[in-house]
């Protein structure tokens, strides 16, 4: 009966390979082409080769052999993934679980239907019944991950986070196994198949839990998210709105100056104060001629950030047609170049050498497309994932939303953005179909 009653070791070792191995699958990857197989082949033969070593140990050696094994798993995710250490353990705890659940089902039903089986045919009808139960469970669990996975890339994991997993997933693992260390408790028997009954049910349960509780967490920081990007947004436009006020009370300003000159320039003796005058005049009308795109959201928008380049000697040049945008909402405006004009300008004011401080800015039509393209120049070393640039800051889950809200603010009229850098540029690209102009 003991032989029964004891799962392989075997059992586990596929069912955590194939659990990590689908965590792997449906997250961002830290090595990729040859260097991920070797990755693969090298932790499944390890795990694999550590857990039929120690099959079957004494009890006292029991829990050190499965912390070994977890840490495999995790050393496995950390390296095959852009996880973070709170990450790894994080999805090394579910995926754990998820094994521990699939083992203990195939084992359970191959308890059960062992009786019907013909004499030398057990090993047949063993390792043909693991395959379809392990097929049906993982290519399930799967479909689940890659269903989590379509709203949001990565899901942040801190120490809160990650010690709740741990505690769920040792109490799951404790109240499962509690038959095969005493059988006289609340939550054990001593019957093989009640036995089974137990571990399985409570390991599904614990499975349950444990996703609940990421659906759950990745629901937060999706409203999380979606609330920050909605107070970028509206805080562009509040820019906007200021700098259109200030903006309307400079041009009136200079509507008088202007006309105070003429008078001044009338009355005017010398040569030189008419030359002075008209040298005044001159900036005005080069004032007046500035950031008139045909937009007026666009004008505000380039107007304040070119009077703060002015302030800390960046140097800011745009050619764009307004008239582009005007299928566009004023708010999506001031968010979309907003968010794309302080990004580069916190980007150049990196620069010690106040020279290289450069921004570019182009909005024009392209094939039925709106393309607007913005350069700067950049001697950082960028990072990007999935197209995008990733913030080099330390508390990233707070940073980024300005990239975010870009690409927000573009899918939502059907268009796209892509970077990159060339030649110590980075260029910013967003394509939008113009059919959407009335």
């Amino acid at each position: 009966m003991s032989g029964i009653v004891n799962t392989p070791g075997y059992y586990y070792s596929i069912a955590y390979i194939l659990a990590a191995f689908i965590v792997t699958c449906t997250n961002r990857k830290r090595v990729t082409g040859w260097k991920r197989y070797l990755t693969h082949f090298i932790f499944f033969a390890a795990l694999i080769c550590f857990m039929w070593m120690t099959d079957g140990v004494r009890q006292v050696l029991f829990l050190p052999a499965m912390t070994v094994s977890i840490t495999l798993i995790m050393l496995y995710l950390y390296v095959s993934c852009e996880f973070t250490v709170s990450e790894a353990g994080y999805y090394c705890a579910r995926a754990f679980i998820t094994g521990e659940f699939a083992a203990s089902l195939c084992w359970q039903i191959y308890f059960y239907t062992r009786g019907s089986i013909q004499d030398g045919h057990d090993s047949l009808w063993k390792w043909g019944e693991l395959i379809v139960v392990y097929g049906i469970i993982f290519l399930v669990i799967w479909l689940i991950e890659r269903g989590l996975q379509k709203d949001v890339v990565n899901v942040r994991i801190n120490r809160r986070e990650l010690m709740t997993v741990i505690v769920i997933t040792i109490a799951v693992f404790a109240v499962s196994n509690m038959s095969y260390l005493d059988q006289n408790t609340m939550f054990s028997s001593p019957f093989a198949g009640e036995m089974f009954t137990i571990r399985t049910l409570v390991d599904l349960s614990g499975m349950a839990v444990l996703y609940a509780y990421h659906i759950q967490t990745r629901e937060l920081q999706m409203k999380f998210e979606v609330d920050t990007l909605q107070n970028i947004l509206e805080m562009q436009y509040k820019n906007y709105q200021l700098s259109q006020e200030s903006i309307e009370i400079v041009n009136q300003k200079y509507h008088d100056l202007k006309h105070q000159i003429t008078l001044l320039k009338a009355e005017a003796n010398s040569r030189k104060s008419i030359e002075y005058l008209e040298e005044m005049e001159q900036d005005i009308r080069a004032y007046e001629a500035q950031n008139k795109t045909g937009n007026k959201v666009l004008d505000a928008v380039l107007t304040s950030k070119s009077l703060y380049c002015q302030n800390n000697d960046i140097n800011l040049t745009c050619v764009a047609d307004g008239t582009l945008l005007d299928f566009m909402a004023e708010m999506d405006i001031s968010a979309l170049f907003g968010n794309v004009l302080d990004n580069a300008i916190e980007s150049v004011q990196k620069l010690d050498d106040k020279e290289k401080r450069l921004i570019h800015l182009s909005v024009a039509e392209q094939k039925s497309f709106l393309r607007i393209r913005v350069e700067n120049y950049t001697e950082e070393k960028i990072s990007f994932r999935n197209g995008m640039p990733v913030t080099t800051k330390k508390d990233k889950h707070l940073h980024g939303f300005g990239m975010k809200s870009i690409q927000s603010t573009v899918r939502k009229y059907g268009g796209s953005v892509t970077t990159g850098v060339r030649d110590n540029w980075f260029e910013l690209r967003v394509l939008i179909p113009l059919n959407q102009r009335s």
